[in-house]
């Protein structure tokens, strides 16, 4: 008999795992993947607007061997959700037996979903940033402030500079950290933004570029977060390394998408992928004055991994969780 199903809501899943937790997931699943030991084909999105559907999500399985470890994050974005209070991404994990197929738990993914990608540039900066003194956010909403959050947990910052349309948005975001060791600055302007920033970072909807060259300085780190093109085709042109957290996703979405489609960019275009990077196969930064770009569009393997250690920690500490007989 294979058991029953647990349901892990997003409290027990915060209750399990602290954000320095999420912080090291994502920093060793990132190596794993670059030693071989996860299995993740691109992600597939399922556009629903041709029927009538406000809505897009995206389906992004992966096996993640350190855990044995099998499932899938469902993960989209519902345009009528702001209206009614709720978040625009909503996120849900299915894990399962690699083995046998049994599903081991239904977790709620919103929580895991916002502090992976929060954890993703806090990883990187460690491997591509020259500096982190002056950080530039652009974009000033629910995963943009996972994204300090995590960042304010391993960079030395000084300044942070917090850049978006909406004037309550950027309010709200400086809001959010009162006690912050580090200035905050309310940036209506891109341009003021970028400018001397030693990080800058893309968290919006928006498919447009939001970052140009000329303002991006000499030994500048610019990571976008996402699938959508953020940054001008110039500064991609000029910068000395174009980084991508995965190949297959990177070419095909993201920053990077324009190019590769009219044949500017090619897969040898690329200096590394992330992975490669934190499992030491090659360099991060070879020098101080090197802009580097890092697009990282997202990968299910991370979020697999997360929810594999909260449901791990939820069965070792003998929780009273929900569960579900699916063959009863």
């Amino acid at each position: 008999m294979e058991g029953t199903t647990l349901i892990i809501t997003d409290s027990m899943v915060r209750k399990h795992l602290s954000i320095d937790d999420v912080i090291a997931r994502v920093e060793d699943t990132w190596r794993w993947y670059g030693e071989g030991r996860i299995i993740m084909p691109v992600k597939v999105t399922t556009d629903m607007g041709p029927a009538g559907v406000e809505g897009w999500f995206n389906s992004m399985p992966s096996y993640v061997g350190p855990s044995d470890m099998a499932g899938l994050k469902l993960v989209g974005g519902y345009a009528g959700n702001p209206r009614h209070g709720l978040p625009y991404i909503r996120a849900n994990l299915l894990l399962t037996d690699p083995h046998t197929g049994f599903l081991r738990a239904l977790v709620a993914g919103d929580w895991i979903s916002d502090m992976r990608t929060g954890a993703q540039p806090a990883v990187a900066a460690k491997y591509f940033a020259a500096a982190t003194d002056v950080v530039a956010i652009i974009g000033a909403g629910r995963q943009a402030t996972m994204c300090l959050r995590c960042m304010a947990r391993t960079l030395p910052m000084k300044e942070v500079r917090v850049c978006d349309l909406a004037p309550e948005a950027r309010r709200s975001f400086i809001d959010r950290f009162p006690d912050a060791p580090f200035r905050l600055v309310d940036c209506p302007g891109r341009e003021a933004t970028c400018r001397g920033a030693d990080v800058i970072i893309t968290v919006t909807t928006a498919d447009e570029p939001l970052v140009e060259e000329p303002w991006v300085k000499r030994g500048a780190l610019v990571m976008t977060m996402g699938s959508y093109t953020e940054i001008s085709p110039e500064l991609s042109r000029k910068a000395d390394k174009l980084v991508v957290d995965h190949l297959g996703q990177g070419m095909h979405r993201g920053s990077f998408k324009d190019m590769v489609d009219s044949g500017e960019l090619t897969a040898q275009s690329f200096a590394a992928e992330v992975t490669e990077v934190v499992a030491g196969k090659k360099v991060g930064r070879d020098d101080a004055g090197q802009r580097i770009i890092v697009a990282l569009v997202g990968m299910g393997c991370l979020d697999l991994s997360v929810g594999a250690l909260a449901y791990e920690r939820i069965i070792a500490s003998g929780e009273n969780v929900p569960r579900i007989d699916l063959a009863g």
